[in-house]
């Protein structure tokens, strides 16, 4: 049965009931903030790929969402969610990608988070940098596209991570977004579970370059945590070395997780179409 609130959204903006017969039957559920449904109970194995192709009609992003509860009714928290009020900076609202410099934000999370020593001690110091050869201490800049056009379709490559997700972790919700897309769906949703890594609109900037560059969906969100399909990811060490300084900048307990530094962690993004982050 369709949630009620959501079947009168979608009256609204489908005054035939196109919408409706599109969309039901959804699992009950209900509305978290005013721009994220959520379903009560479980995503059944299939249900996020109907919901991204009736995407274009319904103008709603779906999400595999990993609650930080067990709890039925989920709160705004259990989600990762700080929505703060419209407008404020990481609250939500209309999201525009070109309010932000993807690079400058980067770099400044690589000087103040990656390249932080945070005893002083000088060995650490070294250790430190020897992680991140072979960049050392200098910011590379961001990585280009890879070359040539992506050999994968990116909505493909999102269906077939949601299947992987839901067998993997069959207690996923679904969610509901009005968006555009992942990035805008992260901003307008107001999650926030970057442990003060950065504000929504900064992780939604970086993933809206991805999605450009990396034909990247954003697929499951949990209160800590991101789940990204891949359609063109690097195809050799070199290209994957900037983009694994990149992943190192969004999400430094990425690379700090990693046996064997920046240079193993980036021999793990070749040809990976799976891209999980998540943020102690």
């Amino acid at each position: 049965m369709i949630d009620s609130q959501l079947l009168r959204d979608l009256r609204r903006r489908f005054p035939d009931r196109s919408a409706e017969r599109r969309t039901a039957p959804l699992l009950p559920g209900r509305q978290v903030v005013p721009s994220l449904w959520v379903s009560d109970g479980p995503a059944p194995e299939g249900v996020w790929e109907r919901l991204r192709r009736e995407h274009a009609e319904s103008g709603r992003w779906p999400l595999l969402l990993a609650p930080g509860s067990d709890a039925t009714q989920l709160e705004a928290r259990d989600l990762g969610l700080e929505p703060g009020e419209p407008g404020e900076p990481g609250g939500p609202g209309e999201f525009r990608s070109d309010r932000y410099e993807v690079a400058a934000l980067l770099s400044g999370w690589w000087e103040k988070s990656v390249l932080w020593c945070p005893s002083g001690d000088p060995q650490d110091r070294a250790d430190l940098l020897e992680t991140l050869a072979p960049y050392v201490d200098t910011w590379p800049g961001p990585a280009p596209a890879p070359a040539p056009a992506p050999r994968r379709d990116p909505q493909e490559c999102a269906d077939r991570l949601a299947r992987q997700l839901l067998r993997a972790r069959p207690a996923l919700r679904i969610g509901l977004v009005r968006a555009d897309d992942g990035a805008h769906a992260l901003a307008a949703c107001g999650w926030n579970g970057t442990n003060g890594h950065g504000d929504t609109g900064e992780i939604a900037a970086v993933l809206h370059s991805w999605q450009h560059r990396f034909g990247a969906r954003l697929v499951g969100v949990g209160a800590d945590s991101l789940e990204l399909s891949v359609a063109a990811p690097p195809g050799s060490r070199e290209e994957a070395l900037l983009v694994a300084a990149e992943h190192a900048a969004f999400c430094p307990d990425n690379l700090f997780q990693a046996e064997e530094g920046l240079a193993g962690y980036a021999e793990e993004l070749v040809d990976a179409v799976h891209w999980g982050f998540w943020w102690d």
